[in-house]
């Protein structure tokens, strides 16, 4: 498409995006905002910026927000000559437009319809500025005078649009991400801005997405932190440990590892959407490891030793943990593997999600049994096993009979 648009003179700007307006995560163009009150000096480094944003690599639709400065007559009033006259600055600027732009005499009916009558000079009277100058102004006492004896009239570039952000004077340089990660374009963005000489008076700093990127980036770390002490503290207050969920909180790094080696390998980069995929990893990855270690405390109190419940919990909650692993990811599977519209935003979760979860079953069929036999000790639950052996009075081994 940027091809076929090129190929039309008349078109001057075109933008061509590949995501729909889909609330906060429509919009991925990248901002450089260039600040400064002269407009000469502000659009020179706007240029410069422009031209250096085309060579880089990843940049398409490379705009700037000001338009091209259009030629004009600006008009200045001498407004002692004016008063010398009887002359006001609206009497001066009605002749003016009336000439110019013109005025409506009447309008004209016929067959139903109306008709503006528009009266005002030729092109040919009103094109130059010594024709400016001759325009006639009649006072209040019947003189007429020449607009150039009580006005001085001059030749401007006026700038189309001015913008203004926090009260300042503001000019963008926008372009739009392509097949390439936010923060490399970003370093190279930073790279051409240090390059460019600013005049005094002019700032430069980078804004739209690569700065709606580093404060969800940021908002997510937070986030991140305080699930992690959630988890930390459910699981504390329901194994009554403070050494159980840390051995259960082992499978989380290797969930991320995951994560980290999925994007790798299907080449999608680390966005907002699969970074909250991550932090969804959480809540859903140690829910293998509790299963298992709570299955080896059970095997434990029952009186197996520390390598034998350790076996015997492996071998029998292998099948659960398969299970409730598998039925996430093939849930996942169909938007990872999306391709109608809108599918570019969210297809990186799906993806997250399923590579944290296959490289995070394997860490807790491995890594968590070898963590729990390392960091508990053999003699730690002797007293359950007593209370069990205590409770065994069917087969005649327990204690007396009478206290129960």
């Amino acid at each position: 498409m940027r091809a076929d648009l090129a190929r039309f003179p008349d078109i001057i700007n075109y933008q061509v995006t590949t995501t729909q307006n889909m609330g906060s995560f429509g919009g991925n163009a990248v901002d450089v905002e260039v600040y400064g009150f002269d407009f000469a000096a502000t659009n020179e480094v706007a240029k410069e910026l422009s031209s250096k944003i085309k060579n880089i690599k990843g940049t398409k639709d490379v705009t700037i927000s000001r338009d091209k400065s259009k030629p004009e007559l600006q008009i200045i009033f001498d407004q002692e000559k004016m008063s010398a006259n009887g002359l006001n600055t609206a009497m001066v600027a009605n002749v003016v437009k009336n000439r110019v732009d013109g005025m409506i005499a009447t309008r004209l009916r016929q067959s139903g319809d109306e008709y503006d009558v528009v009266v005002r000079f030729r092109k040919s009277s009103r094109s130059t500025l010594t024709d400016v100058e001759n325009f006639a102004v009649t006072n209040t006492m019947g003189q007429v005078i020449r607009l150039g004896e009580i006005a001085q009239v001059r030749e401007y570039w006026s700038p189309p649009n001015i913008e203004r952000k926090r009260k300042e004077r503001i000019v963008r340089v926008s372009f739009t991400p392509f097949e390439r990660s936010l923060t490399d374009i970003q370093k190279d963005v930073e790279k051409a801005i240090s390059e460019t000489t600013k005049p005094a008076g002019v700032m430069v700093q980078i804004s739209g997405a690569i700065k709606e990127q580093t404060e969800a980036f940021m908002d997510l770390s937070l986030l991140l932190l305080v699930s992690l002490i959630l988890v930390y503290l459910v699981m504390a207050s329901q194994f009554e440990s403070l050494k159980m969920p840390f051995i259960i909180m082992f499978s989380i790094p290797f969930a991320f590892s995951g994560v980290a080696i999925a994007l790798f390998l299907t080449s999608t980069t680390l966005s907002v959407i699969s970074g909250i995929g991550a932090v969804l990893l959480i809540g859903i990855v140690v829910k293998n490891a509790i299963v298992l270690v709570d299955f080896i405390n059970l095997m434990r109190d029952r009186g197996n030793e520390l390598y034998e419940a350790v076996a015997l919990s492996g071998r029998s909650r292998l099948r659960p943990v398969l299970m409730t692993s598998l039925t996430t990811i093939l849930g996942m599977l169909p938007l990872a593997l999306s391709t109608g519209s809108g599918s570019e935003l969210w297809k990186p979760m799906g993806i997250a999600v399923i590579g944290g979860l296959i490289f995070s079953t394997v860490v807790t069929l491995i890594i968590v049994p070898v963590v729990y036999a390392t960091f508990v000790k053999r003699g730690e639950r002797k007293k359950s096993i007593a209370s069990y052996t205590d409770m065994d009075f069917m087969n005649g081994n327990g204690s007396d009979p009478n206290k129960f």
